[in-house]
């Protein structure tokens, strides 16, 4: 049987493609080789720990309690009025950002640019119009309530009204079954499911605790924002926080937290328009996996911070910047996307002081997308400025407020700089604040700044935080990826954002690094495309397949049950990374312990506030050794921090002289933790170094009321002879 040449010389052909594919694949070598350098080093010394204790250190609290559920109804009924109202609020505020868009006549792209952005946009206004409530004393839960039911009432009846909306249900069908046959979906499905378990836990983190909702319940209270000069986070930016009181009032602290969890997958949806914009040729649910396998994001989603919701309103400006890029920042479509970037870019500004930073990256990247396109400077810049004044709009009131109560904008940063009252801060509690931030990190030395991506990696202890190691394997590759302006854009902001947070004007807390990590993840997706082609070309089907699976493998031993993994340098109780999720509270969700239980378990003053909370007068004030418990004390509070009671709480004066400044003040109790010293880093100091807690101003002034072990509360009675 004979063959033609021609058909002869086809399979000659198809065999040099392949062969020159290969060859040309091997370019990628150093970088595969880094990603497989960065994944042993990683994984190599905690793996060597979970060996050692034979996984023990890989189930920190799954779960306890008991396994016959006790608590199940409890549990159940908790889960379903926080899922319930946070529904409620999280699908009002998209129904106000649609209505409002359409009478704007807003176009967007059908789906995840659309959600997010009307999401965003009813969130904010429901923040400010809780601003707005405040401030005529109106800011109730009553009035909360009805706001959030009015549109979701008036978005049924239009809908009774329009019929049932039609639905192909076999594209629908086609479309699901498309997407789900990506690993990256069901792990991105999975991350979520353990996110949100930790969310319908009680809220135990500190900060969260302390003011995120703390001020916003003490504000719903009495209708009104409450300034408390003697905790220094008072005047911090609170638009968030406004949100949070629909939480509250809607269905408590639990509604709250899942306010912040619904950021985690408008997130998602904004990456993975972001990436589809970027970076056509990878996998946008990569991108989304990629970012909700970052250990302290995942666990950002489990509670009250505002730190999801800052970068999710950066990354929302982030797109605006590059859809002003597309149309030359001209027409209605310029407009309206300049003010969706100052919506985001406000929106940040009145979430954290962080958010100066964001517009000191966003607007000048947009002038120069702006003048590169048309070399007209006065144009660019223009339209930069127009982004920067709109945004002050929505935060301009929370930066007034601190100015009005201590003439520092951005009180109590800069401090030394702007100054404030001295009976709010002073020199002592500055310092205080500038050893908390010289905690994180090693330094801003030239060594240590060349080291700093590595150092974040592996030695996430040091910075609070955990990012997990395939971004630093992965972002070599972008070097792979073909260059555009959205690629050159992302790479860019994420670079400048980087090089502010290393500055002297940041904290090297990985919270604070976050706001970039959507951008980078997109960028990672992009390096991971680029470099799985070049498996495929130098190993074939087989070896690109066993890569991509390496991958799932990675991502899923980011996932919370997995944590004690990325402690490379934990060392018994120190080395421990803060900020991510250590296990899931299966139990207390699942109904296994109480609610009351899991509390006191976290929180170890919790029990003695419960108890002060019925038995102490309404009027007590209440000097306190603790911290990190606020949101469940409900009888006025002073910290021994706070500079007005620092004297008091840990001066070195006669007892005498002690004992008036605590009646100066207006203490009528004290509530001490014994542990308190220890744990603040005072472990040289005695209880009996100190006038007050001292035993024996305690013997002469104090009645001893509860005590259970560790936490005491005592009456403050006339200093006795």
């Amino acid at each position: 049987m004979s063959v033609s040449g021609e058909a002869a010389e086809r399979p000659l052909g198809a065999a040099r493609t392949r062969a020159l594919a290969g060859l040309a694949a091997w370019h990628a070598a150093p970088v595969l080789a880094w990603a497989l350098l960065v994944i042993v080093v990683y994984f190599v010394p905690a793996a060597r720990q979970v060996v050692w204790t034979r996984g023990a250190a890989l189930w920190f609290d799954s779960f306890q309690g008991d396994v016959t559920l006790p608590f199940l109804g409890e549990a159940v009924r908790a889960a379903l009025g926080a899922l319930a109202a946070a529904a409620a609020a999280t699908l009002s505020a998209i129904l106000v950002g649609t209505e409002l868009t359409r009478r704007l006549r807003w176009r967007f792209e059908p789906g995840a640019e659309a959600l997010v952005v009307r999401a965003v946009l009813g969130i904010a206004l429901f923040s400010l119009f809780g601003l707005a409530l405040a401030a005529v004393g109106a800011y109730r839960p009553g009035v909360l309530r009805a706001s959030i039911a009015a549109p979701l009432l008036v978005g049924a009846v239009r809908r009774v009204r329009r019929g049932v909306a039609h639905f192909d249900a076999a594209a629908g069908v086609r479309v699901v079954a498309r997407t789900l046959r990506s690993p990256w979906v069901w792990f991105v499905a999975l991350a979520l499911a353990c996110a949100l378990v930790g969310a319908l836990a009680p809220e135990t983190e500190y900060d969260a605790v302390w003011y995120h909702l703390y001020f916003p319940r003490r504000a719903l209270e009495v209708g009104r924002l409450v300034d408390l000069p003697d905790e220094y986070v008072s005047l911090y930016p609170m638009g968030w926080g406004m949100w949070y009181g629909f939480g509250l009032a809607l269905g408590g602290a639990a509604a709250a937290k899942l306010l912040h969890f619904a950021c985690l997958p408008l997130l998602a949806a904004l990456v993975h328009r972001l990436a589809r914009l970027a970076v056509p040729a990878a996998s946008p649910w990569l991108a989304v996996a990629l970012l909700v396998a970052v250990p302290t994001v995942l666990w950002e989603a489990t509670t009250a911070y505002t730190d999801l919701a800052f970068t999710l309103f950066f990354t929302l400006a982030l797109l605006a910047v590059l859809r002003l890029d597309e149309v030359r920042g001209r027409g209605e479509r310029g407009i309206q996307w300049l003010v969706v970037g100052a919506l985001g870019l406000g929106s940040a500004l009145a979430t954290k002081h962080l958010g100066l930073l964001a517009g000191a990256v966003l607007c000048p990247t947009l002038a120069l997308l702006l003048w590169t396109r048309d070399r007209r400077a006065g144009r660019a810049i223009g339209t930069a400025a127009a982004l920067g004044l709109l945004a002050l709009l929505p935060a301009l009131p929370w930066y007034v407020r601190a100015t009005l109560a201590t003439g520092n904008p951005v009180y109590p940063e800069l401090w030394s700089v702007l100054g404030g009252p001295t009976t709010r801060w002073d020199a002592e509690a500055d310092a205080g604040l500038r050893r908390f931030f010289a905690r994180f990190g090693d330094g801003r030395g030239p060594r240590a700044l060349l080291l700093l991506p590595w150092n974040v990696t592996m030695h996430a202890a040091r910075y609070g935080g955990a990012p997990g190691p395939l971004f630093l394997a992965l972002l070599p590759g972008v070097a792979l990826v073909r260059p555009s302006r959205a690629v050159a854009t992302l790479l860019g902001v994420s670079l400048a954002w980087l090089a502010l947070w290393a500055s002297p004007l940041a904290s090297f807390q990985l919270r604070w690094l976050l706001p970039v990590a959507p951008a980078v993840a997109v960028l990672a997706a992009a390096a991971a495309a680029r470099l799985h082609a070049a498996v495929r070309g130098m190993g074939g089907t087989a070896a690109a397949h066993a890569a991509r699976w390496g991958v799932v493998v990675l991502l899923v031993l980011s996932l919370p049950p997995f944590v004690a993994l990325h402690e490379r340098d934990r060392a018994g109780r120190n080395g421990w990374v803060v900020s991510v999720a250590h296990g899931l509270p299966l139990g207390v969700v699942a109904g296994g312990e109480s609610r009351d239980a899991y509390l006191a378990r976290a929180i170890p003053s919790y029990h003695a506030w419960q108890w002060a909370n019925a038995a102490l007068p309404a009027g007590a004030r209440v000097l306190t050794w603790s911290g990190g418990d606020h949101l469940y004390a409900h009888r006025d509070r002073i910290g021994v921090f706070a500079p007005r009671a620092r004297p008091a709480g840990f001066g070195l004066a006669p007892a005498d002289s002690a004992w008036r400044r605590l009646r100066a003040l207006g203490i009528t109790h004290l509530l001490i933790d014994e542990r308190f010293l220890a744990e603040n880093a005072m472990g040289e100091y005695a209880w009996d170094d100190f006038a007050v807690p001292g035993a024996a101003l305690r013997g002469r002034c104090c009645t001893r009321l509860w005590h259970d072990g560790r936490v005491g509360v005592y009456r403050v009675a006339p200093l006795a002879p």
